[in-house]
């Protein structure tokens, strides 16, 4: 018998009370926020090197980037402007979960504590993102499917057609 994987879960609500794009754009706007907060946190603060702090900004520009991609992609029915988000959002999953593991064995335990709960907000975020991609592929696939009858003003314009061209 073959393996099969689970299917991604999709989401009906996001928090609850928003429908999946709203709440996944309220996010966005939230991550971003926050991705830029942690910038300038990294630029002008004066406990990281010099290396971290240039990693940092890297990696929250990147962030920032897709999350602005989301954006556009919700705006443009683009799904492919959602993947970059979703890749990078995964990475904070498991990278967050790593800095977890050796906060909790630094005995760093509130920010363990922390950084689980922002693990936890960025994977419920990345099912929003699935939801939402999932949302415009068939969005995209039932608009480009072929309708067997012509629209109505079509109609009358082949009528036209055929009764110039019989004559």
């Amino acid at each position: 018998m073959p393996l099969t994987l689970p299917k991604i879960p999709r989401l009906e609500k996001f928090c609850f009370c928003m429908d999946v794009h709203t709440g996944v754009k309220s996010c966005t706007l939230s991550l971003i926020i926050l991705w830029i907060i942690y910038a300038l946190g990294a630029l002008f603060g004066n406990n990281a090197s010099t290396g971290n702090s240039i990693w940092a900004v890297i990696w929250c520009v990147a962030n920032v980037a897709a999350y602005v991609l989301v954006i556009l992609a919700m705006r443009k029915s683009n799904k492919m402007f959602i993947i970059p988000a979703v890749i990078i959002s995964v990475f904070n999953v498991i990278v967050g979960i790593i800095q977890a593991i050796i906060a909790f064995a630094s005995l760093w335990i509130i920010s363990a504590i922390i950084i689980l709960i922002i693990v936890g907000i960025t994977a419920y975020y990345t099912l929003g993102l699935k939801t939402v991609y999932d949302d415009i592929s068939s969005a995209t696939a039932a608009a480009a499917e072929p309708t067997a009858e012509p629209p109505a003003d079509m109609k009358s314009v082949n009528k036209e057609l055929n009764q110039i061209l019989n004559v």
